[in-house]
């Protein structure tokens, strides 16, 4: 049976666009699909987990194989910027990679269907004041702390002893 060729270009155009959209959102995506915080349930953790020990496992074998061109990598990042260079992330990234392709393999199929039979039909929780507050406060020191302030005009109290 051969596959026609619409299907074919519409396959390759789609891992296209794909590939142009980056990895950031993929990663994070994975780890939401294990962490039992974001409201998904054993249902969906449970898959996701053994996708990953299951890719993990698959790109250890990958790691070994790679290990002169991942080695080649270290030095050279070592090299350029020694601060930000990691032996394990840069070493084990064939691993990395299949733990995430694990996960995304068996875990986004469940995570699809508990969303449309139910997440999708419950309501957001509303937080309470406390955790409100928890948040606010959460956001305030990963946002504004990076903008130092520094006051214009003397303090308050300097004008009151005058």
């Amino acid at each position: 049976m051969a596959v026609p060729r619409a299907v074919l270009h519409a396959l390759g155009l789609g891992l296209a666009v794909a590939a142009l959209q980056g990895c950031a959102q993929v990663v994070q995506y994975t780890d939401e699909l294990r962490d039992d915080r974001t409201g998904r349930t054993v249902f969906v953790r449970s898959p996701a987990t053994v996708g990953g020990i299951a890719g993990f496992a698959v790109g250890a074998p990958v790691s070994v194989v790679a290990l002169p061109v991942t080695w080649g990598v270290y030095r050279y990042q070592k090299a350029t910027t020694p601060l930000q260079a990691d032996p394990t992330s840069t070493l084990l990234f064939p691993s990395f990679l299949f733990w995430r392709v694990g996960t995304l393999l068996l875990g986004a199929p469940f995570d699809a269907l508990e969303w449309g039979l139910w997440r999708a039909w419950q309501d957001a929780p509303s937080p309470n004041a406390a955790e409100r507050e928890a948040i606010e406060l959460r956001h305030d020191e990963a946002v504004l702390s990076s903008y130092p302030v520094e006051p214009i005009y003397p303090l308050l109290d300097s004008r009151a002893s005058r």
